[in-house]
């Protein structure tokens, strides 16, 4: 047995939370990419706070490109939430890859958020 381990052995590093925000009208989107966990809640709820303090008419998280999603990223959106509604701005969720969905429908939070498929819908729908 070798004691150095080939490529395939070694450990593949989890790729970390990036963020961008982009406005699309009076919306403001935070797409968020990467893995959304204890560890980078922090850097995902700046990028979500900094947007809400804004006062959109419309905050939009795109989820489409988060690979993992733990217990520590549905309390990043559940507060976010929470403050949203507390500062009147309308909130919804764009695209949540397959892994956010699970968490959101296992834990009965999926109806606790708008949830649309891009964020032209989401837009859309905001306005009615």
């Amino acid at each position: 047995m070798s004691t150095n381990p080939s490529d395939s052995d070694l450990p593949v590093a989890a790729p970390e939370l990036k963020t961008d925000t982009i406005r699309v009208g009076g919306a403001l989107v935070c797409v968020l990419s990467g893995d959304l966990y204890l560890g980078t809640a922090a850097v995902g709820g700046r990028t979500l706070r900094e947007a809400l303090d804004r006062l959109p008419a419309l905050l939009v998280v795109d989820l489409n490109a988060v690979e993992l999603f733990t217990a520590d990223g549905l309390k990043l959106l559940l507060a976010l939430r929470d403050s949203a509604r507390a500062r009147g701005v309308p909130l919804a969720l764009v695209s949540p890859s397959r892994g956010v969905r699970q968490v959101l429908e296992m834990t009965g939070a999926a109806d606790s958020f708008a949830v649309h498929a891009t964020v032209e819908e989401a837009i859309a729908r905001q306005g009615r």
